[in-house]
């Protein structure tokens, strides 16, 4: 039953979005103006969970704000918060794309941001995507989801 369930959920999130053509995914890319909607999350060791609408990593050409959910381990918590999110928002961020065989690969590096956190977003034709979060101070953390205009 278990293994029913992933494989539906894999399939779920694999199906393309329907209105999303390659060359308005291209122009978000392009235009650094996108917003990723994360429907799962997948730490280093663990399983992936499922998650509920609301997470979200929106890129524009002046900011980067990041507010998504974080399972594992964290080496160093911030003094004084309740809050244990992968939440950031920079004004200065560095923004490289590769384009690949069936998408593009950005790296995003945000600047003056405490963890030094560093993001790459895959994204693929169809408007699925991949974004992986790595940090000085908690361990590696995978999100998917899909992209769209804001």
């Amino acid at each position: 039953m278990k293994c029913t369930s992933l494989i539906f959920l894999l399939l779920i999130a694999l199906v393309p979005i329907k209105g999303i053509s390659q060359g308005s995914v291209k122009e978000m890319v392009d235009t650094k103006q996108f917003v990723f909607q994360a429907q799962s999350l997948t730490p280093l060791k663990g399983s992936m969970r499922t998650l509920s609408p609301g997470y979200t990593l929106k890129v524009s050409p002046d900011t980067i704000v990041c507010d998504l959910p974080y399972v594992g381990r964290a080496y160093q918590a911030t003094y004084g918060s309740s809050d244990g999110g992968m939440k950031f928002h920079a004004g200065k961020y560095d923004y490289t794309v590769k384009e690949k065989k069936k998408g593009w690969t950005i790296n995003i590096t945000p600047k003056e941001v405490s963890g030094s956190p560093r993001v790459i977003v895959s994204v693929f034709e169809n408007g699925n995507a991949r974004v992986i979060i790595t940090s000085n101070d908690r361990e590696p953390i995978t999100y998917n989801g899909v992209v769209n205009g804001e």
